[in-house]
């Protein structure tokens, strides 16, 4: 008996989304999982001789997708293509009977932002006028995409995707993907820092209007969210499309979403849809943007501006990644941190050094801190589990990190929950924590402004003694105000309807240091994760850390990598940097450099990913047993002698057994 059914769901349909930095392997991992003969690279890994546990489950996975019928390519869906497609459908819909008008309507949207003084690295139609020249000549060569544009009648280009339309179909998997391609690599060819700048302000666009254009008048405040899934709906109309003219079957991955809410949508929309989050080490990340922009201008720019080039490159990512204007409620802006931090499956890989557990090759390096580092093998583990849940058990290090991840959702923080665990060296938990105030002192979360910011302040408990400006005259700021004072007026002056009976939680820290001018950590009320956690040891009773292991979900600040490096931890796994100079700093000012504190980048499944990848369907010795017919039971004729040592009797009771199996056959019992 086969269980194709049963898995079918997971093999025939998933969604893989990646996220990550400019530069961190998004793009190779989509065409690594686009690969046809993917499994044809794996063999050493199927063929290899482990004793090592880890390496082990490597192989079983490598086994089970190298199996014939188990490997089914993804298909790549770019994001860069849906923003294409709405340009030049906005451009077709103003000019649908010229190609030439159609194309100046094209390049007008490229450079609305050039002319601008207050925008930089923009297209300008002015002075980039040899891309003007390039653009209209490559659009005029080939104008199946404005004979497909002007037929449609539609007002909006996601209306135009529909499920079983055959033509779209055709037109965006038979041209419009190469022809894209083509596009976006002339405007490499050109400006690559430009070409990155435009994307960036499309995608904003789309989000924010629900075109690529700057409309003229803007929407109010409250239409603000109306358009933030536009680009998310083309993609997956786009999926739809393509599963249904592939016999319901669909294996996809999208390159790559920098939008936290966007990826939501997904996670929303699909069961089979996994957030993977990849990153290399920032040096080589650099190193591989630089090679990047050498090989567009190779001969046409000096090693300065092919420097220059990939500064403004990382440039922009520093701004995508902080996610600031996201934070502060711009909703269209990219936000790759909160991207990362969401993710359910994390991929540290590198093409420069190998891990300790890898055949190193003879140009690459070990890196002691990673057991593994080949993209491939990470990737058959992914795989190999999305397709058969619980195939492997998770490692030491995904267990002890899906712990430190369950603990961060206790913070009572409203800034960043963040989870941590520690452990000794062989990842026995030894205490968890979380970001959070002292012991009987009350959460951020649970604490209301309103309740200060009321005359006779309810609740009094709640705040100290400085927030309720019980204070001497030297505590005043400069304006001669106490905090209570400054603190009320902010509250009174704001309108809190909007928050619909939702409670009017706010940070101490972030007011102090406002009404301060000044931007200090040290005011935050509560513990960072880590140090909580190396407190509960000393609290409950001692137990050495020394040559043990911490675990984060971000990365631990300078405070926290102090206290790490005076307890003797020997490794630091974390998902996400925190922002700050804690590693060069810190963790790597050692006087012996091999007693610093390794800091490891988390690889494998966390959060909601880590049930559905190791949570199997069934205990898996009944799926072998349904499997192969393997059910060894004890014989009657065993058991029988287990009852008596006598063998006459041993036949008499054979007998009778036989007897009473005829007669309820007789009566028709069965």
């Amino acid at each position: 008996m086969k269980l194709k059914k049963l898995y079918s769901l997971r093999k025939d349909f998933t969604v893989i989304g990646l996220t990550g930095r400019v530069g961190s392997g998004c793009s190779e991992i989509a065409k690594k999982l686009a690969e046809e003969n993917f499994t044809d690279t794996i063999i050493d890994l199927v063929n290899a001789k482990k004793e090592d546990a880890e390496e082990i489950k490597y192989r079983i996975c490598a086994e089970f997708l190298s199996h014939s019928g188990n490997w089914t390519p993804f298909k790549i869906i770019h994001y860069r293509d849906a923003l294409l497609l709405h340009l030049f459908f906005e451009a077709t819909r103003n000019n649908p009977h010229n190609p030439k008008d159609c194309i100046s309507s094209f390049i007008s949207i490229i450079c609305q932002n050039g002319e601008k003084e207050d925008f930089s690295n923009r297209f300008d139609k002015s002075k980039d006028t040899s891309l003007v020249d390039k653009i209209e000549e490559y659009l005029l060569g080939k104008t199946t995409w404005f004979d497909y544009f002007k037929s449609l009648t539609l007002n909006n280009m996601n209306d135009c995707i529909s499920n079983g339309d055959k033509e779209f179909h055709t037109f965006f998997f038979g041209f419009f993907e190469n022809f894209s391609y083509g596009f976006y690599e002339i405007l490499n060819r050109y400006d690559i820092t430009k070409r990155t700048r435009l994307i960036h302000d499309f995608s904003n666009n789309l989000r924010d209007y629900g075109t690529v254009c700057i409309p003229s008048v803007k929407e109010e405040d409250d239409m603000a969210l109306e358009h933030i899934y536009t680009v998310a709906i083309t993609i997956n109309r786009i999926i739809k499309n393509w599963r249904f003219h592939n016999d319901n079957i669909a294996k996809i991955v999208i390159d790559a979403l920098k939008n936290s809410l966007e990826l939501m949508y997904f996670k929303e929309k699909f069961s089979a849809f996994y957030m993977v989050a990849t990153n290399k080490d920032e040096k080589e990340r650099f190193e591989y943007i630089l090679t990047q922009v050498q090989n567009k201008y190779q001969g046409d720019y000096t090693a300065d501006q092919i420097k220059q080039h990939a500064k403004e490159i990382l440039k922009l990512d520093e701004a995508e990644y902080d996610g600031g204007e996201f934070n502060e409620g711009v909703f269209s802006s990219p936000d790759t941190e909160n991207c990362i931090q969401k993710s359910d499956y994390h991929i540290f890989f590198s093409n420069k050094y190998t891990g300790f557990n890898e055949k190193t090759e003879s140009e690459k390096e070990i890196n002691r801190n990673y057991a593994n580092l080949n993209l491939r093998r990470q990737l058959v583990k992914l795989i190999a589990l999305i397709h058969q849940p619980g195939i492997i058990t998770p490692s030491a290090i995904e267990r002890c990190m899906q712990i430190a991840y369950n603990a961060k959702f206790n913070s009572g923080c409203i800034s960043r929950q963040v989870g941590a665990l520690v452990t000794d060296n062989v990842f026995t938990v030894k205490a968890i924590g979380w970001n959070d105030v002292p012991q009987n002192q009350m959460p951020c979360r649970l604490r209301n402004a309103k309740d200060l910011a009321s005359e006779d302040i309810k609740n009094p408990s709640h705040f100290s003694e400085f927030e309720k400006g019980n204070i001497d005259e030297s505590a005043f700021y400069k304006d001669g105000k106490n905090y209570k004072q400054k603190f009320t007026e902010i509250i009174e002056a704001v309108d809190l309807k909007n928050l619909e009976g939702k409670n009017c939680s706010y940070c101490f820290k972030s007011f102090h240091n406002a009404f301060e001018g000044e931007k200090n950590q040290v005011h935050t009320r509560s513990l960072h994760a880590e140090e909580n956690a190396m407190l509960q040891i000393s609290k409950y009773g001692g137990q050495g850390l020394k040559g043990g292991n911490l675990f984060t979900t971000a990365s631990p600040c300078e405070l926290c990598s102090k206290k790490a490096f005076q307890l003797g931890i020997t490794n630091i796994y974390y998902i996400d940097p925190y922002p700050g100079i804690s590693i060069k700093h810190i963790l790597k000012n050692g006087v012996q450099e091999e007693k610093n504190p390794a800091l490891v980048m988390f690889q494998g499944g966390v959060g909601r990913a880590f049930h559905k990848l190791y949570e199997p369907f069934m205990a898996y010795k009944d799926e072998l047993s349904i499997l192969t017919g393997i059910n060894p039971k004890v014989s009657q004729q065993q058991k029988i002698e287990k009852l008596t040592d006598d063998e006459s009797l041993q036949l008499k009771i054979a007998e009778l057994i036989t007897q009473h199996a005829a007669q309820k056959t007789d009566k028709g019992v069965m």
